[in-house]
C-alpha cells in the first residue's frame, strides 16, 4: 500500500515534462516501466493490463487533455500520442538507451552467472524486422543427462503490446535452476509486438514464435538439444503462443526459417492464464464488463485485417481450440479463478474441447487469484497457490512428460 501511495504521489507532484521523460523502448508500458518501476506492483517484470489501467488513470487525473475523446479510457493512439509529445520533451534529459529487444543482458548474466549456468543470449533467430526484437536466450543444462536435451521454451507475456523475454530470470528462476540441473536445456525469447513502430497482423507475433522453435530445430546439433522433445510455457499473452505454437505443424505461420531440418516436435505445452480462443465471444463478458473501451480499442489494435485476410480469419488463425486434434500433445492449464483479464471461462473452454476429443489435458484452478494469481481486490483470502509453487508445478510437468 505504501508503494502505491507513493507512485499516485510521484505523479501529483510532477509535472509531464521534467517527470515523466522515457527512455527508448517498444511501447506505452514499457516506456512507464522502465521510468517508474514502482508501477510494476508486484514485481514480476511486465506492466499488467491492470497496473497500466492504473497508471493511465493517474495520468489522466492529472493530464486530462491526453484523454483526447473524453470516453475515460487511453485508446492505443491516445497513449502513443502522449508518449510521443512527452518523448520530444524529455529528449535532452533522456539517458542513453538499452537494446530494442528490451532484454537486460547485464540482470540474465547476473542470474546465470549466479546459478552456474552456461548460456548464450540475444541470439538473433529472425532477421530484416524493423523491432529488432527477434532474439532468444539459450541456456545450456547443468547437468548431463540426455544424449541430446529436450528443450523448454518459455514466452512472455506483456498484453501483445510488451513484456520481454527477460521474464524468466525476474520471476522463474526457480523453474531455469530446477530443469537445469535435470538435463534439460532452456531458451527464452522475444517476439514483435504492438506499438512499436511496424505495421502487424496479429498472426505475425504467433509467427515469429513458431520462427524461433524452428531456428532452434535447424540448429539443434550446434546446441545439442533433441528437436523433437520440445516443451512451450507462456504466461498471459504468452500463455496463447505457447499454445499455438504447440498445437500447430513445423511449417505454421512460414516466416524466414524453413526447410525439412526446421521441422520439430512439441511434446507438452503449458499455459498460464493465457488466451485460448478468440472465437466465443461470450467467454469475454468478464472482461468486457472491466474494460468496455479499451477492449474496443485493443480488438481494433489486434484484429486489424491484415496480409489480405479479414477480422475473423485473424481471430481463426491465433486461437488454439482450432488446432487441437486427436494426436496433439497433453497440455497443462493454470489460472487463477477470478481473472478480470482473462477470465478462467478461456481455459475452461479449451479444457472441454480437448477433454471432447480425448486429448491429454488438466486444468489448475487457483483459488481466490486474479491474473498473474495476484490477489484479488476486496477479498482478504490469500491466493490458493504461490508463485513459487507454481513454478514448481511446471517443473513437475515437464518432467513427467519427458520421463
Amino acid at each position: 500500500m505504501k508503494k502505491q501511495l507513493c507512485f499516485i504521489g510521484i505523479f501529483a507532484v510532477s509535472s509531464l515534462s521534467c517527470a515523466m521523460y522515457f527512455v527508448k523502448a517498444d511501447t506505452f508500458a514499457e516506456k512507464i516501466l522502465r521510468s517508474f518501476p514502482q508501477a510494476d506492483r508486484n514485481s514480476d517484470g511486465v506492466l499488467s493490463e491492470d497496473e497500466e489501467a492504473f497508471v493511465s488513470q493517474r495520468v489522466m487525473q492529472r493530464y486530462p487533455q491526453a484523454d483526447q475523446d473524453g470516453d475515460g479510457v487511453l485508446s492505443e493512439t491516445e497513449k502513443q500520442e502522449l508518449v510521443q509529445k512527452v518523448s520530444q520533451r524529455g529528449r535532452k534529459q533522456r539517458p542513453s538507451s538499452p537494446s530494442r529487444s528490451g532484454t537486460n543482458s547485464q540482470n540474465a548474466e547476473a542470474v546465470l552467472k549466479q546459478l552456474g549456468l552456461k548460456g548464450e543470449l540475444d541470439i538473433e533467430y529472425r532477421k530484416n524486422t524493423k523491432q529488432q526484437r527477434n532474439r532468444l536466450d539459450f541456456i545450456y543444462p547443468k547437468t548431463k543427462v540426455y544424449e541430446r536435451a529436450p528443450l523448454f521454451i518459455y514466452i512472455h507475456g506483456g498484453g501483445n503490446t510488451g513484456g520481454t523475454k527477460n521474464a524468466l530470470y525476474n520471476q522463474s528462476s526457480l523453474i531455469l535452476k530446477e530443469l537445469t540441473e535435470s538435463g534439460i536445456a532452456v531458451a527464452t525469447i522475444d517476439y514483435r509486438v504492438f506499438g512499436a513502430g511496424e505495421e502487424l497482423g496479429f498472426h505475425q507475433l504467433f509467427e515469429d514464435c513458431k520462427d524461433a522453435l524452428r531456428f532452434l530445430a535447424k540448429h539443434s546439433d550446434r546446441y545439442g538439444i533433441d528437436p523433437h522433445k520440445f516443451i512451450t510455457w507462456g504466461t498471459s499473452a504468452g500463455g496463447s503462443k505457447a499454445l499455438v505454437t504447440a498445437l500447430t505443424e513445423s511449417d505454421f505461420l512460414p516466416g524466414e526459417n524453413a526447410g525439412p531440418e526446421t521441422e520439430h516436435t512439441v511434446i507438452g505445452a503449458i499455459s498460464f492464464y493465457g488466451v485460448t480462443t478468440f472465437l466465443v465471444p461470450e467467454l469475454w463478458e468478464k472482461r468486457l464488463e472491466r474494460f468496455p473501451g479499451r477492449d474496443e480499442s485493443k480488438g481494433a489494435m489486434l484484429f486489424k485485417p491484415s496480409h489480405g485476410m479479414s477480422t475473423e480469419e485473424i481471430a481463426k488463425l491465433v486461437s488454439a481450440d482450432q488446432y487441437l486434434k486427436a494426436d496433439s500433445p497433453p497440455v497443462l492449464l493454470v489460472h487463477g479463478d477470478t481473472d478480470p483479464t482473462v477470465p478462467i471461462e478461456l481455459s475452461k473452454h479449451l479444457y472441454n474441447v480437448a477433454k471432447e476429443r480425448d486429448i491429454d489435458v488438466e486444468l489448475v484452478e487457483v483459488k481466490n487469484a486474479g491474473h498473474g494469481f495476484k490477489q484479488v481486490r476486496g477479498n482478504d483470502a490469500a491466493p490458493s497457490m504461490t508463485w513459487d509453487e507454481a513454478q514448481q508445478l511446471v517443473v513437475q510437468q515437464v518432467l513427467e512428460w519427458i520421463q
